[in-house]
Parts: structure tokens; C-alpha cells; sequence
């Protein structure tokens, strides 16, 4: 591997773990004030929100375009791709099955902000700035691949609030599938909102099912298997999609 694609990764990295320090800086203050549950949730959403500051300077600043990390002007030839997205749906099935329990309207309300911000900001720094350095030294499957490493390795943070080794390389693993999925879905619409706003119903979900926790973790092992599925169609979307367009360059030339 040369200089450049070496920088490349660990530039990908710093940023990773550069989002990686809010949620664990938060969580340890949060148990050091002795915040109550509904108060830490908004307590981490705000400082997820601050991370964001970070990439909207440079924009600001003129150093990055909006398009950089990810948010593009409307593209009507990828909005008529959303329907690769269809499929899915059946995500969100495993860990619903059992429908929902509200604990109180600001519970909801603050997992709704929490997981609103961390959809926004994740998404900004694992989908729109890591593959903007990732893009410049390697090829598609490259950016799907270390991208999708980069995410998982990013939730060892885990390990910190899990109560068992296992459920620390579960939440790992998935995190890297759903790595895999969101930077297919960023590909094919050529933005992050729509990886944005499956992050934000992905995690918000698992808060407010009626389920307890060991149907739970046998749900989300059920769901990781359809977002692996999922993964590999939309690896196949994606092929498909290169192939057409290297044959058209082909034909002109």
C-alpha cells in the first residue's frame, strides 16, 4: 500500500475517532453529574450536535463544499433509483414485532432528539467526510470496505456501557453492516439524507420496543442478517450500475 492511500486511511480514522470522543466524553460526565436517564439523553443529543460544528467550520470557511460531506443538490437520475431502497423495510420488522412501549412523552421525545442528532452527525463524519478522503486513493469497493470498518471500529466505545464481551463484537459487527449498508445507500442517491434518516429510525426504534433484552439481542441477530442481505443486494445495485456505465464510456470511445 503506497504513502497516499496510507494517509488516506489514517486521516479516515482521525475523523472517526474525532466523533468517537463526544459520545464517550458525554457518557463519563454524564456519570460523574449523576444525570437521571431522561436528562442524558438530551445531554448527549446536544453534544452530538455540537460535533457538528467541527465540519460545518470548515464548510464556512470555504475549505469544503456541502457536497463534500455528503449533502449534494436534488439529482433526479438517483431519486429514481430510491426504489433499490424498498427492500429495506424488512429491517425494521424483527425488532417491532412485538410493537412499542412509552415509557413517558419525554422519554420519546429525548430519544427522538438523541437519535435524531446522532443520525445527522454519524452520517456527516462516517458517510460524508471519511469517504471524501477514502474516494481520492481508492476504488468504489475500497470505500465501501474500510468505511464500513472504520464505523464498526468506531463503536468499540461500547464497551463502556455493554455488560458482556459478547454483546460488545455483536454491536460491533452490526455496526460494521450497517457501515456496509449506509455508504451503498450515500453511492446509489449521491447524499446522506436518506442514510441519515435510516440510522435515525434504526436506532430510535430499538428504545421504545416492547421487548425485553434477551428477545431483543435474538431480534437484532435476526435483523443483522437482513441488513447483511440487504448489503449484498445493493453491492449488487451498485455493480450493475458501474458495469452500465463503464459499457457507455466504452461505446463513445
Amino acid at each position: 500500500m503506497d504513502k497516499r492511500k496510507i494517509a488516506a486511511l489514517c486521516k479516515s480514522f482521525l475523523w472517526g475517532g474525532c466523533i468517537l470522543l463526544f459520545p464517550v466524553f458525554t457518557g463519563i460526565l454524564s456519570a460523574i453529574l449523576s444525570l437521571e436517564k431522561t436528562e442524558t439523553l438530551f445531554f448527549q443529543g446536544l453534544f452530538m450536535l455540537s460535533s457538528l460544528a467541527i465540519p460545518l467550520t470548515f464548510v464556512l470557511n470555504g475549505k469544503w463544499k456541502w457536497a463534500e460531506i455528503g449533502f449534494r443538490k436534488y439529482d433526479a437520475d438517483c431519486s429514481k433509483k430510491a426504489y433499490h431502497f424498498l427492500p429495506l423495510i424488512a429491517i425494521f420488522f424483527p425488532v417491532t414485532i412485538q410493537g412499542f412501549y412509552f415509557k413517558s412523552a419525554i422519554y420519546v421525545f429525548g430519544n427522538l432528539f438523541l437519535y435524531l442528532t446522532v443520525g445527522i452527525a454519524e452520517e456527516v463524519y462516517f458517510r460524508g467526510i471519511i469517504p471524501k478522503y477514502l474516494r481520492k486513493e481508492f476504488s468504489v469497493k475500497g470505500v465501501i470496505s474500510f468505511s464500513a470498518i472504520i464505523f464498526g471500529i468506531g463503536h468499540i466505545a461500547t464497551a463502556f456501557t455493554a455488560s458482556n464481551g459478547l454483546e460488545v463484537c455483536l454491536t460491533i459487527f452490526n455496526a460494521f453492516l450497517f457501515g456496509w449498508l449506509a455508504i451503498e445507500i450515500e453511492l446509489i442517491s449521491k447524499n446522506i439524507v436518506p442514510a441519515i434518516l435510516l440510522h435515525f429510525f434504526f436506532d430510535f426504534e430499538t428504545k421504545i420496543v416492547a421487548m425485553d433484552e434477551t428477545v431483543l439481542l435474538i431480534a437484532e441477530c435476526v435483523r443483522g442478517v437482513i441488513v447483511f442481505a440487504a448489503a449484498v443486494w445493493l453491492a449488487t445495485v451498485i455493480r450493475i450500475n458501474l458495469d452500465f456505465q463503464k459499457s457507455k464510456v466504452e461505446i463513445k470511445t
